[in-house]
């Protein structure tokens, strides 16, 4: 009878134990605790993206809040586009799977690079109408445009407008383009409607030239010799002369004699140039050409300029009578156009050059 009621009594203890195991609630120990964390990086050209890291432990759901009232997203590592330059608040809400909730907030400054557009353009003519002119934007990073034909007429806020000019002629056409971040640029293009299709000679001043460096003067007479001029051995310069006779002007270059009794040796160090400066031209493609008699011009070069860097070609060796020419292409409606003499070491090898420029002409070439 004893040993029944022990077996009896253990079994309805293991009974008891099994059921306090099944009643009793252990998630309190069991929680899985949630780390918000995250970085920003603001990106690169416009700086009003940003892109966020997500550094966060044990999250099952997640929202962000960009902090310009646009929607909240749920993604992982989002990256978010603002509309306007400002300090903005991005706020993290997490969830781990046991209900643990995390936040953390992050101030970010955007502030967009100033974007210049660089603005240029091209026209031809539409149609049979020699007036009407279509024009193609080749613009970058411009988002709006304003047309000014030269005119007097209506401007255009078309991209690529055709306008109609009330007559032939030359007209300074300008187009604005601004920027994302509000900058605005221009760009002014001389055009001739209708457009050139042969060459065709420009009227210049012949030869009109601005001396450079100072050291060089302007005469009379065909030979500088035999005038009185500040000439010293190893000096020499260019001279504009003048035929007194007849009023015709010509550009030399001089080399005076080291022994002015004989006349007979020559030495030259000289850099320096004479030029002259034309507007008013329509931008577009030009020539150069000079008639020049020559002989062993070492150093001589033609220069043009059309608004940016010059442009030089050689006489080189040439020995006669003869037209050079040297193209280039005008932006701006300036020109300048003459000849650079650099020698910068005195040789002393007995040079006696002949350079003389009788006539200089500009022509402007079909586009």
């Amino acid at each position: 009878m004893k040993r029944l009621f022990t077996r009896i009594f253990l079994v309805a203890a293991v009974a008891a134990i099994s059921s306090c195991e099944g009643e009793m609630d252990y998630s309190e120990y069991m929680r899985v605790v949630a780390v918000a964390d995250f970085t920003t990086t603001v990106q690169a050209p416009n700086n009003l993206t940003v892109k966020i890291t997500n550094n966060s432990k044990n999250a099952k759901t997640i929202q962000w809040d960009f902090g310009d009232g646009s929607p909240a997203s749920s993604e992982t590592e989002p990256t978010h586009t603002y509309s306007e330059p400002g300090v903005y608040t991005i706020a993290l809400n997490i969830q781990s799977a046991t209900g643990f909730e995390s936040t953390k907030s992050l101030d970010v400054t955007v502030t967009p690079v100033d974007v210049i557009p660089v603005v240029n353009f091209a026209y031809e003519q539409e149609g049979s109408d020699p007036l009407k002119i279509k024009f193609t934007n080749q613009s970058q990073d411009g988002i709006t445009f304003l047309w000014n034909f030269g005119d007097e007429s209506a401007t255009s806020t078309d991209e690529s407008p055709t306008h109609v000019f009330p007559v032939t002629g030359k007209y300074a056409v300008t187009l604005t383009a601004t920027s994302t971040t509000g900058n605005d640029n221009a760009r002014i293009i001389h055009i001739r409607v209708p457009k050139l299709t042969e060459p065709e000679k420009l009227d210049i001043v012949n030869p009109s030239f601005e001396l450079d460096p100072k050291d060089s003067y302007v005469i009379t007479g065909w030979d500088p010799v035999v005038n009185n001029y500040p000439g010293s051995p190893g000096w020499g310069g260019f001279f504009i002369a003048e035929i007194p006779k007849t009023g015709t002007r010509c550009l030399l270059f001089w080399t005076p004699s080291v022994d002015s009794g004989n006349g007979h040796t020559h030495e030259l160090a000289y850099q320096g140039s004479v030029t002259q400066t034309i507007g008013g031209l329509e931008d577009g493609k030009y020539s150069f050409r000079a008639w020049v008699y020559s002989k062993d011009m070492e150093g001589m070069s033609l220069l043009a300029n059309g608004g940016g860097e010059d442009i030089i070609k050689e006489v080189g060796t040439n020995d006669g009578y003869t037209q050079l020419s040297l193209d280039f292409e005008v932006v701006g409606g300036v020109a300048k156009i003459g000849f650079l003499m650099n020698r910068p070491e005195d040789i002393g090898d007995n040079w006696s050059p002949v350079f003389q420029v009788d006539d200089a002409e500009l022509w402007i070439l079909p586009q």
